[in-house]
């Protein structure tokens, strides 16, 4: 596991991520490396912690937005809270080639996967799609192609009901 900062823009405009406290336990019980996909764990000790595979996926995802090391005391520390059209880059457990709009599931605090059982994220990023097209009629360069690349990092917006964002929302 390595530090990441995820948070990589927004096709809506913000010039930074939504960062907010989250309450954690003793870095002693449960380290936590800064970029991981958490979640909200459910109870009377609801902890952020990272994400694993019996997420709830409802309005319990967020991002730590720094690292509680071993021996860090319990209490409260940054999250970044996913809202609709922030982006964020994560690996892809296999190399695929995801076309925008592509769902994506949890593979592990740190990866997503091109299949599971409960979309997470959606593809956002055009950076392994081929260079634009010219025109042949006007001009000799050369054919880009119509392959989207194989690739092992996707950008990516969150699904909007997973969002800890969707928990302040009144209905």
């Amino acid at each position: 596991m390595t530090n990441q900062q995820r948070w990589v823009g927004s096709l809506y405009g913000a010039v930074k991520p939504l960062i907010m406290l989250g309450s954690f336990q003793a870095g002693a019980t449960q380290a936590i490396k800064r970029g991981e996909m958490l979640e909200l764990t459910a109870g009377g000790s609801t902890k952020w912690v990272p994400m694993d595979s019996d997420f709830a996926g409802s309005s319990n995802v967020a991002i730590a937005n720094e690292e509680v090391k071993d021996g860090d005391r319990a209490g409260y520390y940054e999250i970044i809270v996913p809202r609709p059209g922030d982006l964020f880059k994560f690996a892809i457990d296999t190399a695929a080639a995801t076309a925008i709009g592509t769902a994506l599931y949890w593979s592990d605090s740190e990866t997503l996967s091109a299949s599971g059982s409960n979309i997470l994220a959606y593809q956002a990023g055009q950076e392994h799609y081929p260079l634009k097209q010219g025109h042949l009629v006007d001009d000799a360069s050369p054919d880009s192609g119509a392959s989207v690349k194989s690739q092992a990092f996707v950008i990516v917006t969150f699904k909007e009901a997973v969002s800890y964002l969707k928990a302040f929302q009144v209905a």
